[in-house]
Protein backbone atom coordinates (compact mmCIF):
# COMPACT_ATOMS: atom_id res chain seq x y z
CA UNK A 1 0.00 0.00 0.00
CA UNK A 2 1.29 3.44 -0.97
CA UNK A 3 2.19 5.72 2.28
CA UNK A 4 1.31 9.54 2.25
CA UNK A 5 2.24 12.08 -0.10
CA UNK A 6 5.51 14.13 1.36
CA UNK A 7 5.05 17.50 1.13
CA UNK A 8 8.02 18.13 -0.80
CA UNK A 9 5.97 15.90 -3.70
CA UNK A 10 3.04 17.87 -3.29
CA UNK A 11 4.63 21.29 -4.05
CA UNK A 12 6.43 19.73 -6.70
CA UNK A 13 3.01 18.68 -8.60
CA UNK A 14 1.75 22.25 -7.90
CA UNK A 15 4.92 23.98 -9.38
CA UNK A 16 4.82 21.88 -12.26
CA UNK A 17 0.71 22.63 -12.55
CA UNK A 18 1.37 25.86 -11.82
CA UNK A 19 4.17 26.42 -14.55
CA UNK A 20 1.79 25.00 -17.47
CA UNK A 21 -1.18 27.57 -15.99
CA UNK A 22 1.10 30.22 -15.79
CA UNK A 23 3.43 29.29 -18.55
CA UNK A 24 0.27 28.94 -21.28
CA UNK A 25 -1.26 32.40 -19.70
CA UNK A 26 1.64 34.53 -19.73
CA UNK A 27 2.29 32.96 -24.03
CA UNK A 28 -1.18 33.70 -24.83
CA UNK A 29 -0.35 37.69 -22.88
CA UNK A 30 2.16 37.98 -24.66
CA UNK A 31 1.09 36.88 -27.79
CA UNK A 32 -2.12 39.48 -27.18
CA UNK A 33 0.71 42.19 -25.95
CA UNK A 34 2.91 41.77 -29.14
CA UNK A 35 -0.08 41.53 -31.35
CA UNK A 36 -1.18 44.63 -30.21
CA UNK A 37 1.99 46.88 -30.37
CA UNK A 38 2.14 45.20 -33.89
CA UNK A 39 -1.32 46.52 -34.86
CA UNK A 40 -0.93 50.07 -33.36
CA UNK A 41 2.88 51.05 -34.58
CA UNK A 42 2.50 49.24 -37.74
CA UNK A 43 -1.07 51.36 -38.60
CA UNK A 44 -1.70 54.64 -36.04
CA UNK A 45 1.18 55.43 -34.12
CA UNK A 46 4.47 56.46 -35.69
CA UNK A 47 8.08 56.58 -34.07
CA UNK A 48 7.09 60.19 -32.84
CA UNK A 49 4.14 59.73 -31.33
CA UNK A 50 5.77 56.46 -29.42
CA UNK A 51 8.16 58.70 -28.24
CA UNK A 52 6.00 61.20 -26.48
CA UNK A 53 3.60 58.45 -24.95
CA UNK A 54 7.08 56.89 -23.93
CA UNK A 55 7.67 59.65 -21.49
CA UNK A 56 4.50 58.88 -19.69
CA UNK A 57 3.87 55.13 -19.60
CA UNK A 58 7.28 54.69 -18.60
CA UNK A 59 6.49 55.78 -15.33
CA UNK A 60 3.25 53.43 -15.06
CA UNK A 61 5.28 50.33 -13.18
CA UNK A 62 6.95 53.21 -10.87
CA UNK A 63 3.41 54.09 -9.76
CA UNK A 64 2.39 50.44 -9.37
CA UNK A 65 4.66 49.54 -7.30
CA UNK A 66 4.67 52.68 -4.96
CA UNK A 67 0.99 51.98 -4.47
CA UNK A 68 1.84 48.16 -3.49
CA UNK A 69 4.70 48.97 -1.25
CA UNK A 70 5.40 45.31 -1.28
CA UNK A 71 2.34 44.36 1.33
CA UNK A 72 1.00 41.71 -1.18
CA UNK A 73 4.57 40.34 -0.97
CA UNK A 74 4.20 40.14 2.89
CA UNK A 75 1.18 38.36 2.86
CA UNK A 76 2.43 35.28 0.65
CA UNK A 77 5.59 35.14 2.49
CA UNK A 78 4.30 35.63 5.93
CA UNK A 79 1.53 33.49 4.99
CA UNK A 80 -0.61 36.33 7.21
CA UNK A 81 -4.36 35.30 6.98
CA UNK A 82 -5.68 37.21 10.10
CA UNK A 83 -8.55 39.31 8.87
CA UNK A 84 -7.94 42.52 10.84
CA UNK A 85 -4.18 42.57 10.10
CA UNK A 86 -4.99 42.23 6.20
CA UNK A 87 -7.99 44.65 6.54
CA UNK A 88 -5.03 47.41 7.55
CA UNK A 89 -2.88 45.90 5.17
CA UNK A 90 -5.78 47.14 2.18
CA UNK A 91 -6.19 50.45 4.27
CA UNK A 92 -2.81 51.43 4.43
CA UNK A 93 -3.02 50.83 0.25
CA UNK A 94 -6.00 52.80 -0.44
CA UNK A 95 -3.95 55.70 1.92
CA UNK A 96 -1.21 55.32 -0.80
CA UNK A 97 -2.74 54.98 -4.03
CA UNK A 98 -4.93 57.42 -2.94
CA UNK A 99 -2.21 59.62 -1.85
CA UNK A 100 0.06 58.97 -5.56
CA UNK A 101 -3.26 60.47 -7.41
CA UNK A 102 -3.42 63.57 -5.82
CA UNK A 103 0.33 64.28 -6.01
CA UNK A 104 -0.29 63.34 -9.80
CA UNK A 105 -2.99 65.73 -10.32
CA UNK A 106 -1.34 68.57 -8.48
CA UNK A 107 2.62 67.90 -9.56
CA UNK A 108 2.11 66.69 -13.36
CA UNK A 109 1.23 69.29 -14.89
CA UNK A 110 3.55 71.75 -13.36
CA UNK A 111 6.70 69.30 -13.82
CA UNK A 112 5.99 68.61 -17.52
CA UNK A 113 5.45 72.12 -18.02
CA UNK A 114 8.85 73.32 -16.44
CA UNK A 115 11.06 70.82 -18.81
CA UNK A 116 9.05 71.59 -21.89
CA UNK A 117 7.44 68.38 -22.06
CA UNK A 118 3.86 67.77 -23.83
CA UNK A 119 0.84 68.74 -22.06
CA UNK A 120 -0.67 65.39 -22.93
CA UNK A 121 1.86 63.62 -20.83
CA UNK A 122 0.43 64.63 -17.62
CA UNK A 123 -2.94 64.32 -18.23
CA UNK A 124 -1.97 60.64 -19.24
CA UNK A 125 -0.49 60.17 -15.72
CA UNK A 126 -3.11 61.88 -14.15
CA UNK A 127 -5.62 59.17 -15.74
CA UNK A 128 -3.76 56.14 -14.89
CA UNK A 129 -3.51 57.61 -11.48
CA UNK A 130 -7.22 56.15 -10.91
CA UNK A 131 -6.03 52.99 -11.80
CA UNK A 132 -3.67 53.30 -8.64
CA UNK A 133 -6.97 53.67 -6.65
CA UNK A 134 -9.11 50.36 -8.32
CA UNK A 135 -6.36 48.46 -8.01
CA UNK A 136 -6.68 47.96 -3.99
CA UNK A 137 -9.50 45.88 -4.87
CA UNK A 138 -7.91 42.86 -5.75
CA UNK A 139 -4.77 43.23 -4.05
CA UNK A 140 -5.43 40.94 -0.77
CA UNK A 141 -7.30 38.24 -2.70
CA UNK A 142 -4.81 37.95 -5.37
CA UNK A 143 -1.83 37.64 -2.88
CA UNK A 144 -4.01 34.97 -1.05
CA UNK A 145 -4.63 32.86 -3.93
CA UNK A 146 -0.82 33.00 -4.93
CA UNK A 147 -0.08 31.88 -1.46
CA UNK A 148 -2.47 29.30 -2.24
CA UNK A 149 -0.69 28.74 -5.26
CA UNK A 150 -4.49 28.76 -7.02
CA UNK A 151 -2.64 29.52 -10.35
CA UNK A 152 -5.05 27.75 -12.81
CA UNK A 153 -7.77 30.72 -11.35
CA UNK A 154 -5.28 33.20 -11.53
CA UNK A 155 -4.17 32.24 -14.44
CA UNK A 156 -7.73 32.24 -16.47
CA UNK A 157 -8.48 35.92 -14.88
CA UNK A 158 -4.96 36.78 -16.36
CA UNK A 159 -5.71 35.76 -19.67
CA UNK A 160 -9.97 37.87 -19.53
CA UNK A 161 -7.90 41.26 -18.02
CA UNK A 162 -5.35 40.76 -20.99
CA UNK A 163 -8.01 40.38 -23.36
CA UNK A 164 -10.05 43.36 -22.61
CA UNK A 165 -6.63 45.03 -22.51
CA UNK A 166 -6.08 44.20 -25.99
CA UNK A 167 -9.48 44.78 -27.19
CA UNK A 168 -8.76 48.62 -25.22
CA UNK A 169 -5.86 49.23 -26.43
CA UNK A 170 -6.38 48.53 -30.59
CA UNK A 171 -10.11 49.95 -30.28
CA UNK A 172 -9.06 52.77 -28.70
CA UNK A 173 -6.25 53.52 -31.55
CA UNK A 174 -8.55 52.46 -34.24
CA UNK A 175 -11.18 55.25 -33.27
CA UNK A 176 -8.77 58.23 -33.35
CA UNK A 177 -7.55 58.80 -29.64
CA UNK A 178 -3.77 58.04 -30.67
CA UNK A 179 -1.52 57.24 -27.57
CA UNK A 180 -4.41 57.42 -25.32
CA UNK A 181 -4.70 54.09 -26.19
CA UNK A 182 -1.80 53.08 -24.34
CA UNK A 183 -3.74 54.32 -21.45
CA UNK A 184 -6.85 52.80 -21.74
CA UNK A 185 -5.81 49.74 -21.84
CA UNK A 186 -4.44 49.18 -18.46
CA UNK A 187 -7.38 50.95 -16.59
CA UNK A 188 -9.83 48.02 -18.75
CA UNK A 189 -7.38 45.25 -17.42
CA UNK A 190 -7.24 46.11 -13.82
CA UNK A 191 -11.08 46.32 -14.04
CA UNK A 192 -11.49 42.70 -15.25
CA UNK A 193 -8.58 42.21 -12.80
CA UNK A 194 -11.05 43.63 -10.04
CA UNK A 195 -13.82 41.53 -10.85
CA UNK A 196 -12.37 38.70 -11.83
CA UNK A 197 -10.25 37.64 -8.63
CA UNK A 198 -13.08 39.43 -6.11
CA UNK A 199 -15.44 36.31 -8.24
CA UNK A 200 -12.56 33.78 -7.55
CA UNK A 201 -11.82 34.92 -3.72
CA UNK A 202 -14.19 36.62 -2.60
CA UNK A 203 -12.84 39.36 0.21
CA UNK A 204 -14.06 42.37 2.48
CA UNK A 205 -11.71 44.49 4.42
CA UNK A 206 -12.85 45.30 8.26
CA UNK A 207 -13.10 48.72 8.89
CA UNK A 208 -9.97 48.82 11.54
CA UNK A 209 -6.57 49.86 11.32
CA UNK A 210 -4.27 48.34 13.03
CA UNK A 211 -0.75 49.32 12.59
CA UNK A 212 1.47 48.04 15.65
CA UNK A 213 0.17 44.66 14.76
CA UNK A 214 1.22 45.05 10.91
CA UNK A 215 4.25 46.58 11.61
CA UNK A 216 6.19 43.42 10.47
CA UNK A 217 4.48 42.83 7.38
CA UNK A 218 4.66 47.09 6.44
CA UNK A 219 8.78 47.11 6.84
CA UNK A 220 8.77 43.66 4.77
CA UNK A 221 6.91 44.89 2.22
CA UNK A 222 8.67 48.60 2.18
CA UNK A 223 12.16 46.59 1.69
CA UNK A 224 10.88 44.36 -0.74
CA UNK A 225 9.13 47.06 -2.31
CA UNK A 226 11.95 49.27 -2.33
CA UNK A 227 13.83 46.77 -4.82
CA UNK A 228 11.05 46.99 -7.00
CA UNK A 229 11.33 50.11 -7.31
CA UNK A 230 14.51 50.36 -8.22
CA UNK A 231 14.16 48.00 -10.62
CA UNK A 232 12.03 49.40 -12.50
CA UNK A 233 14.34 52.74 -12.02
CA UNK A 234 17.29 51.27 -13.79
CA UNK A 235 15.22 49.38 -16.10
CA UNK A 236 12.92 52.53 -17.68
CA UNK A 237 15.35 55.21 -16.89
CA UNK A 238 16.86 54.59 -20.12
CA UNK A 239 14.21 55.99 -22.04
CA UNK A 240 13.72 59.33 -20.72
CA UNK A 241 17.98 59.46 -21.52
CA UNK A 242 17.43 58.50 -25.23
CA UNK A 243 14.73 61.43 -25.38
CA UNK A 244 16.76 63.67 -23.69
CA UNK A 245 19.87 62.91 -26.20
CA UNK A 246 18.00 62.00 -29.51
CA UNK A 247 14.44 63.36 -29.45
CA UNK A 248 10.84 61.75 -29.78
CA UNK A 249 11.26 60.16 -32.94
CA UNK A 250 14.71 58.36 -31.51
CA UNK A 251 12.91 57.35 -28.43
CA UNK A 252 10.00 55.82 -30.20
CA UNK A 253 12.91 53.80 -32.55
CA UNK A 254 14.35 52.53 -28.87
CA UNK A 255 11.51 51.89 -27.35
CA UNK A 256 10.03 49.15 -29.95
CA UNK A 257 13.38 47.80 -29.88
CA UNK A 258 13.11 47.57 -26.11
CA UNK A 259 9.38 45.98 -26.33
CA UNK A 260 10.58 43.65 -29.02
CA UNK A 261 13.40 42.12 -26.88
CA UNK A 262 13.33 43.04 -23.50
CA UNK A 263 9.72 43.50 -22.82
CA UNK A 264 8.62 39.44 -23.74
CA UNK A 265 11.78 38.38 -21.98
CA UNK A 266 10.15 40.04 -19.00
CA UNK A 267 6.89 38.50 -19.88
CA UNK A 268 8.09 34.97 -20.33
CA UNK A 269 10.00 35.27 -17.00
CA UNK A 270 6.99 36.17 -14.91
CA UNK A 271 5.98 32.78 -15.38
CA UNK A 272 8.47 31.42 -13.35
CA UNK A 273 8.77 34.36 -11.33
CA UNK A 274 4.84 33.92 -10.22
CA UNK A 275 5.58 30.54 -9.38
CA UNK A 276 9.56 31.08 -7.82
CA UNK A 277 8.42 33.11 -4.65
CA UNK A 278 5.74 31.53 -2.92
CA UNK A 279 7.61 27.94 -4.00
CA UNK A 280 10.51 29.63 -2.14
CA UNK A 281 8.76 30.56 0.59
CA UNK A 282 7.47 27.63 1.08
CA UNK A 283 10.73 25.48 0.79
CA UNK A 284 12.87 27.90 2.60
CA UNK A 285 13.42 25.53 5.60
CA UNK A 286 14.28 22.87 3.49
CA UNK A 287 17.73 23.64 1.67
CA UNK A 288 18.08 20.74 -0.60
CA UNK A 289 15.33 21.22 -2.29
CA UNK A 290 15.45 25.01 -2.44
CA UNK A 291 18.88 24.16 -4.33
CA UNK A 292 16.91 22.02 -6.50
CA UNK A 293 13.93 24.04 -7.05
CA UNK A 294 15.98 27.00 -7.96
CA UNK A 295 18.33 25.46 -10.56
CA UNK A 296 15.52 24.03 -12.33
CA UNK A 297 13.31 27.25 -12.84
CA UNK A 298 16.82 29.21 -13.98
CA UNK A 299 16.90 26.36 -16.96
CA UNK A 300 13.42 26.57 -17.28
CA UNK A 301 13.92 30.21 -17.52
CA UNK A 302 17.00 30.38 -19.56
CA UNK A 303 15.27 27.71 -22.17
CA UNK A 304 11.96 29.61 -23.24
CA UNK A 305 13.63 32.90 -22.87
CA UNK A 306 16.77 31.82 -25.50
CA UNK A 307 14.72 29.75 -27.66
CA UNK A 308 12.95 33.86 -28.20
CA UNK A 309 16.01 35.77 -28.25
CA UNK A 310 17.95 33.33 -30.73
CA UNK A 311 15.42 34.11 -33.44
CA UNK A 312 14.98 37.32 -32.73
CA UNK A 313 19.24 38.22 -33.04
CA UNK A 314 19.71 36.61 -36.10
CA UNK A 315 16.31 37.39 -37.83
CA UNK A 316 15.92 40.92 -36.52
CA UNK A 317 15.99 42.54 -40.30
CA UNK A 318 13.20 40.22 -41.06
CA UNK A 319 10.58 40.66 -37.83
CA UNK A 320 11.30 44.81 -37.98
CA UNK A 321 10.72 44.52 -41.81
CA UNK A 322 7.47 42.42 -41.84
CA UNK A 323 6.27 44.00 -38.24
CA UNK A 324 7.13 47.30 -37.98
CA UNK A 325 7.93 48.55 -41.14
CA UNK A 326 7.45 52.12 -39.76
CA UNK A 327 10.71 51.30 -37.45
CA UNK A 328 13.12 50.13 -39.79
CA UNK A 329 16.70 51.48 -38.60
CA UNK A 330 16.45 49.91 -35.02
CA UNK A 331 18.13 46.77 -36.23
CA UNK A 332 21.19 46.72 -34.58
CA UNK A 333 19.67 47.94 -30.80
CA UNK A 334 17.34 44.85 -31.30
CA UNK A 335 20.30 43.00 -31.68
CA UNK A 336 22.45 44.64 -28.91
CA UNK A 337 19.28 44.19 -26.31
CA UNK A 338 19.41 40.41 -27.07
CA UNK A 339 22.92 39.79 -25.51
CA UNK A 340 21.49 41.71 -22.51
CA UNK A 341 18.45 39.16 -22.50
CA UNK A 342 20.45 35.61 -21.30
CA UNK A 343 22.18 37.50 -18.29
CA UNK A 344 17.89 38.92 -17.98
CA UNK A 345 16.93 35.57 -18.11
CA UNK A 346 18.61 34.36 -14.96
CA UNK A 347 18.76 37.72 -13.23
CA UNK A 348 14.84 37.13 -12.97
CA UNK A 349 14.97 34.16 -11.09
CA UNK A 350 17.02 35.42 -8.13
CA UNK A 351 15.12 37.99 -6.46
CA UNK A 352 12.42 36.11 -5.46
CA UNK A 353 14.40 33.18 -4.22
CA UNK A 354 16.31 35.99 -1.90
CA UNK A 355 12.65 37.36 -1.43
CA UNK A 356 11.24 34.29 -0.27
CA UNK A 357 13.73 33.14 2.07
CA UNK A 358 13.08 36.25 3.64
CA UNK A 359 15.70 38.42 2.89
CA UNK A 360 14.86 40.98 1.27
CA UNK A 361 17.25 43.64 2.08
CA UNK A 362 20.08 41.66 -0.09
CA UNK A 363 17.64 42.12 -3.19
CA UNK A 364 17.57 45.79 -2.05
CA UNK A 365 21.55 46.18 -2.56
CA UNK A 366 21.41 43.98 -5.93
CA UNK A 367 18.80 46.82 -7.33
CA UNK A 368 20.92 49.26 -5.38
CA UNK A 369 23.79 48.55 -7.51
CA UNK A 370 22.06 47.95 -10.51
CA UNK A 371 20.29 51.86 -10.02
CA UNK A 372 23.97 53.21 -9.94
CA UNK A 373 25.31 51.53 -12.33
CA UNK A 374 22.89 51.49 -15.30
CA UNK A 375 21.95 54.93 -15.32
CA UNK A 376 25.47 55.86 -15.51
CA UNK A 377 26.26 53.63 -18.16
CA UNK A 378 23.30 55.31 -20.04
CA UNK A 379 24.26 58.36 -19.79
CA UNK A 380 28.09 57.79 -20.59
CA UNK A 381 27.31 55.94 -23.44
CA UNK A 382 24.73 58.46 -24.64
CA UNK A 383 27.27 61.03 -23.80
CA UNK A 384 30.43 59.02 -25.24
CA UNK A 385 29.04 57.32 -28.18
CA UNK A 386 26.01 58.94 -29.17
CA UNK A 387 27.18 61.15 -31.65
CA UNK A 388 28.42 58.34 -33.75
CA UNK A 389 25.61 55.99 -32.76
CA UNK A 390 23.14 57.70 -32.15
CA UNK A 391 20.41 56.11 -29.81
CA UNK A 392 21.97 52.93 -30.45
CA UNK A 393 24.69 54.10 -28.06
CA UNK A 394 22.10 53.39 -24.84
CA UNK A 395 21.50 49.88 -26.04
CA UNK A 396 25.47 49.54 -25.76
CA UNK A 397 25.53 50.67 -22.54
CA UNK A 398 22.93 47.82 -21.65
CA UNK A 399 25.30 45.38 -22.53
CA UNK A 400 28.09 46.92 -21.04
CA UNK A 401 26.40 48.05 -17.50
CA UNK A 402 24.10 45.41 -16.82
CA UNK A 403 27.13 42.46 -15.94
CA UNK A 404 28.32 45.10 -13.45
CA UNK A 405 24.74 44.82 -11.53
CA UNK A 406 24.02 40.68 -12.61
CA UNK A 407 27.79 39.77 -11.10
CA UNK A 408 26.40 41.39 -7.79
CA UNK A 409 23.04 39.37 -7.64
CA UNK A 410 24.97 36.33 -8.37
CA UNK A 411 26.92 36.53 -5.60
CA UNK A 412 24.06 37.57 -3.49
CA UNK A 413 22.71 34.23 -4.51
CA UNK A 414 24.48 31.77 -4.14
CA UNK A 415 26.26 32.94 -1.09
CA UNK A 416 22.46 32.93 0.33
CA UNK A 417 21.97 29.47 -0.50
CA UNK A 418 25.29 28.06 -0.18
CA UNK A 419 25.59 27.01 -3.31
CA UNK A 420 29.40 26.98 -5.17
CA UNK A 421 29.17 28.94 -8.56
CA UNK A 422 30.98 25.98 -10.45
CA UNK A 423 28.19 23.61 -9.30
CA UNK A 424 25.84 26.15 -10.39
CA UNK A 425 27.39 26.92 -13.85
CA UNK A 426 27.91 23.27 -14.64
CA UNK A 427 24.19 22.72 -13.78
CA UNK A 428 22.63 25.78 -16.38
CA UNK A 429 25.55 26.02 -18.64
CA UNK A 430 23.90 24.17 -21.60
CA UNK A 431 21.45 25.94 -22.05
CA UNK A 432 22.94 28.56 -23.35
CA UNK A 433 25.64 26.76 -25.37
CA UNK A 434 22.89 24.69 -27.17
CA UNK A 435 21.30 28.62 -28.10
CA UNK A 436 25.12 29.35 -29.32
CA UNK A 437 25.44 26.23 -31.75
CA UNK A 438 21.46 27.40 -32.83
CA UNK A 439 22.22 30.86 -34.10
CA UNK A 440 25.26 29.55 -35.47
CA UNK A 441 23.13 27.57 -37.31
CA UNK A 442 20.43 30.15 -38.11
CA UNK A 443 22.96 32.43 -39.62
CA UNK A 444 24.11 29.96 -42.07
CA UNK A 445 20.61 28.87 -42.70
CA UNK A 446 20.08 33.06 -43.51
CA UNK A 447 22.95 33.14 -46.14
CA UNK A 448 21.60 29.86 -47.67
CA UNK A 449 18.10 31.58 -47.99
CA UNK A 450 18.62 34.87 -49.06
CA UNK A 451 16.84 36.31 -51.92
CA UNK A 452 13.64 34.70 -50.28
CA UNK A 453 11.38 37.11 -49.59
CA UNK A 454 11.17 39.18 -45.89
CA UNK A 455 8.39 36.90 -44.37
CA UNK A 456 9.61 33.88 -46.13
CA UNK A 457 13.18 34.39 -44.94
CA UNK A 458 11.65 34.87 -41.19
CA UNK A 459 9.86 31.68 -41.15
CA UNK A 460 12.66 29.57 -43.02
CA UNK A 461 15.91 30.76 -40.54
CA UNK A 462 13.28 30.69 -37.44
CA UNK A 463 12.35 27.37 -37.89
CA UNK A 464 16.12 26.07 -38.86
CA UNK A 465 16.98 27.71 -35.05
CA UNK A 466 13.83 26.42 -32.92
CA UNK A 467 14.66 22.92 -34.40
CA UNK A 468 17.97 22.57 -33.64
CA UNK A 469 18.03 24.34 -30.11
CA UNK A 470 15.04 21.43 -28.98
CA UNK A 471 17.16 18.68 -30.56
CA UNK A 472 19.66 20.26 -28.86
CA UNK A 473 18.30 20.34 -25.60
CA UNK A 474 16.46 17.06 -26.10
CA UNK A 475 20.07 15.47 -26.35
CA UNK A 476 22.27 16.99 -24.27
CA UNK A 477 19.79 18.57 -21.53
CA UNK A 478 17.17 16.14 -21.01
CA UNK A 479 14.95 18.78 -21.97
CA UNK A 480 12.23 17.95 -24.45
CA UNK A 481 8.96 18.55 -25.60
CA UNK A 482 7.78 15.41 -23.77
CA UNK A 483 9.31 16.33 -20.25
CA UNK A 484 6.72 19.72 -20.99
CA UNK A 485 4.14 17.56 -21.45
CA UNK A 486 4.18 15.31 -18.23
CA UNK A 487 4.51 19.14 -16.87
CA UNK A 488 1.06 19.96 -18.28
CA UNK A 489 -0.40 16.68 -16.94
CA UNK A 490 1.12 17.27 -13.29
Amino acid sequence: MAGPVKPSAKIDKRVSRGIAWVGAASSLVGLLDFVAILIILATWIPPEQYGIATKAVWLFPLLDYATDLGLSAAVVQRDERDPETLSTVFWINVALGTALFLVLAVAAPITTSLLGVESIVAWMLIVYGTKLIWQNVYFIPSAMMRRELRFAELSVVRVLANVAEFAAKVGFAWAGFGIWCFVAGPLCRVAVSGIGLQLCHPWRPRFVFKLRQTWELVTFGARSAGSQILMQVYTNVDYPIVGAFFGNAALGMYRMAYELVLEPVKTISRVIQDIAFPTFARLRHEPDRLIEQFIALTRLNLVTVLAFSAVVFVAADDIVAVAFPKYVGAEVAVRILCAVAVLRAVSYVMPPLLDGMGYPERTFRYMLTASFALPASFVLGAALLGPVMGFESVAVAWAIGYPIAFGVLLWLALTTLALPARQFLRAVVGVPLCAAAAIAVGFAVSLAADGLPALGHLIVTGGAILGVLAALLAYTQGLSVAAALRSLKG
